[in-house]
């Protein structure tokens, strides 16, 4: 039959020259335990036998030799087969079920080593006059080596013995010779450990199906790749003498067996190429993928990839920062313009050309004023401040009478004085301070003046500090108060000042009913107010005052309706003499200051900025989000040519995010002072809490 090429051995012995050593593949994991038979017939036909390089007895297998049945002086009748049938043998040697590595018990029986037979088939027959012989078979011997801890390098001299017996059968052979083998060693630098043998081409069949059946076997984890090592050298391996417990007992028919075991293992698909078999494997592969070049094409896709994932993660934290965020207060806004400049003719008012005068609309402006503004003696016109002194002391509701006041001896006796304007009053007698103050503004009585002062402060030095003081609060700063009545000529002021007063005095609702009395009753006796011009031109008030340096004076007030408002009109005329309009020095005052009145009258006018319903503004969610607001009622301006109306769009409390149509928000107004203007803004739409999208949408 046909034979592997042969080689002489230095002790005369032949072996195969077809075994060798060949390098690793570069697919092949570092660290793989791989033992390659390779039998040449031909360089491409080869088989392998994989074997665990995790196992102990494995490895060791590779470093120490195991003696062969020769050596240990078998019967040539024992290891003869019972027929012609080749067969090559593996010897695997203490190795348990399972292919892994169990520790035997020191006690165990020795048995006979184990063997695996790999039968080869369609091998060229010999002649039929050839003389009956052993069988040929090839061994391959992994047995009784040390066992190496884990992570260790393996031993740098692993060996592997192959032999190959051929045996014709002749009588002549020789007996007891020694088996030829061929030791290979394994470089301990290379990541794998495989041994190649070449086999004919008849034989790779059988090779093949017996590699895929081992190969079929789970393989336990591989070791890490030996460090490197000296070159491989070819030396004899010491004869083992093999463990008798690893040899499985003699089954009683073997001629069956073998053909038996041929059938699934020829029948069994060749295994695929192993992956990675350690973690390591895995890592190296990984870096073998890494380091190939990028394409233009993945390269996009990968930033693609990244830069999405991570504009995804920013706008999610955006959408969920804005959602999150506190939504701001609503803010009512005004649409319409803030201011309102009248136009038209400047008023002509017809000012007195002797003594002193000025008048004003309260919240509009000022009309002018004429002569010099030097303090001069005011007269009875004093007693208004005295009356704003007791009032904001002692202060009177609409309908309330006051508490009452005593006549003391000196209001009493002051009662006969005739160069002065007094009523009649009794010690002892009461009065209410409503009663007192018509008395004093009235007929102008000086007795009542002086007795409201000593009772409001006890004396009339001290009241007298409190009008000076009051003056100075006011802005009064060219008025002196010399006495609470006006009778003493030191009391003086300038017709602006005293406009300053009536501003304030008016305010009072109780000082407007008793100056717009034109008469009244008192001691049983009526009683008429000085001020001749009231009810005339929408004359209110004020008060009169009249003495020979003084002459005529007058404070004076009128109103005008206009938008439905009734608009102020406030002057002060001071210094007037007597003229043959009016011969009475008391009431010479009052002609021009009505004059004045009567031309202020015709140069105010209204004009209407805002009308019911009309949109004067909005409010603002602060998101975006805006609904109309409208005037309630009509919004209608006092003022004459170059007068100037400022609007100003208040709310009203904390606007809430949802509200009804028609709910009041705020409140529009124009004008300043008594004279202000307001009215009511409500919203024409329901105000709707902010939606999502303007939430996520705003920037402020």
């Amino acid at each position: 039959m046909g034979e592997s090429p042969k080689s002489e051995r230095p002790d005369g012995e032949e072996r195969s020259t077809g075994t060798e050593e060949t390098p690793r593949e570069p697919g092949d994991a570092a660290g793989s335990g791989t033992v390659h038979l390779r039998v040449r017939d031909a360089d491409t036909r080869t088989t392998a036998l994989r074997l665990p390089a995790d196992l102990p007895e494995s490895s060791a297998a590779l470093s120490t030799s195991r003696p062969t049945p020769q050596d240990e002086d078998v019967p040539e009748s024992e290891t003869e087969p019972t027929g012609p049938q080749p067969t090559m043998t593996l010897r695997l040697s203490d190795l348990p079920k399972g292919g892994e590595a169990e520790a035997e018990p020191e006690d165990a029986p020795a048995g006979p080593e184990p063997t695996m037979m790999l039968r080869l088939s369609d091998l060229p027959k010999e002649p039929e006059d050839a003389p009956a012989g052993p069988e040929p078979t090839m061994m391959l011997r992994l047995s009784d080596l040390p066992k190496e801890p884990e992570g260790e390098a393996e031993p740098e001299d692993a060996e592997v013995e192959d032999e190959v017996e051929s045996e014709s059968g002749s009588e002549d052979a020789p007996a007891a010779k020694p088996e030829p083998t061929m030791t290979l060693r394994v470089d301990k630098e290379r990541p794998e450990q495989t041994v190649m043998l070449r086999l004919p081409k008849e034989a790779t069949g059988a090779a093949a199906a017996s590699a895929a059946a081992s190969e079929a076997e789970p393989e336990p984890a591989p070791k890490p790749a030996p460090a490197p090592g000296p070159e491989p050298r070819t030396e004899p391996v010491a004869a083992a003498k093999p463990d008798p417990r690893s040899v499985p007992r003699p089954a009683p028919a073997p001629a069956p067996a073998p053909a038996a075991a041929a059938q699934p293992v020829a029948a069994a698909p060749v295994a695929p190429a192993p992956g990675p078999e350690s973690t390591a494997e895995a890592l190296e592969v990984l870096k073998a993928l890494s380091a190939r070049p990028v394409s233009p094409l993945r390269r996009a896709v990968k930033r693609v990839t990244v830069w999405g994932v991570f504009l995804a993660v920013v706008l999610g934290v955006l959408v969920a920062a804005q959602l999150l965020r506190p939504l701001p207060t609503p803010q009512a806004k005004l649409s319409l313009q803030d201011s309102f400049t009248f136009g038209g003719e400047q008023p002509n008012i017809p000012w007195p050309t002797r003594g002193q005068a000025a008048a004003e609309v309260v919240g509009v402006g000022s009309l002018g004023s004429s002569g010099e503004e030097t303090p001069v003696p005011i007269a009875s016109v004093t007693k208004v401040m005295n009356a704003y002194l007791i009032l904001q002391a002692h202060p009177l509701k609409k309908g309330e009478s006051g508490p009452v006041i005593t006549v003391d001896q000196q209001a009493a006796q002051e009662s006969g004085n005739s160069d002065e304007s007094t009523v009649v009053l009794k010690e002892g007698q009461q009065l209410t301070e409503y009663e007192a103050l018509e008395m004093l503004m009235l007929p102008s009585a000086n007795n009542v003046a002086r007795l409201l002062a000593r009772w409001d402060s006890g004396s009339e030095a001290e009241f007298l500090k409190k009008m000076n003081a009051t003056a100075a609060q006011l802005g009064m700063t060219n008025t002196t108060y010399a006495d609470p009545a006006g009778y003493v000529n030191d009391t003086k002021s300038t017709a602006k000042d005293q406009l300053k007063l009536a501003e304030k005095v008016m305010q009072m609702e109780i000082f407007r009913q008793i100056v717009a009395e034109p008469d009244t009753r008192f001691n049983g006796q009526r009683v008429y107010n000085t001020n001749a011009l009231l009810g005339k031109n929408g004359n209110i008030g004020v008060k009169t005052g009249s003495s020979t340096p003084a002459q005529s004076c007058l404070m004076w007030a009128a109103v005008k309706e206009i938008g439905g408002e009734e608009r102020m009109i406030l002057g002060v005329t001071l210094g007037q003499p007597q003229t043959k309009e009016e011969m009475s020095l008391v009431r010479a005052a009052q002609p021009p200051s009505d004059r004045i009145n009567v031309a202020a009258q015709a140069a105010l006018a209204g004009q209407t900025l805002a009308k019911q319903g009309d949109v004067v503004g909005h409010v603002d969610d602060g998101v975006g989000g805006k609904v109309p607001l409208v005037a309630a009622k009509d919004l209608t301006v006092a003022g004459w040519n170059g007068v100037t109306a400022h609007l100003t769009l208040t709310p009203v409390g904390k606007i809430a995010h949802t509200l009804a149509a028609g709910t009041q928000v705020g409140t529009l107004s124009a004008g300043e002072g008594e004279g202000r203007v307001e009215v009511p803004v409500t919203l024409q739409t329901d105000l709707a809490p902010a939606s999502i999208g303007s939430r996520l949408l705003r920037l402020g």
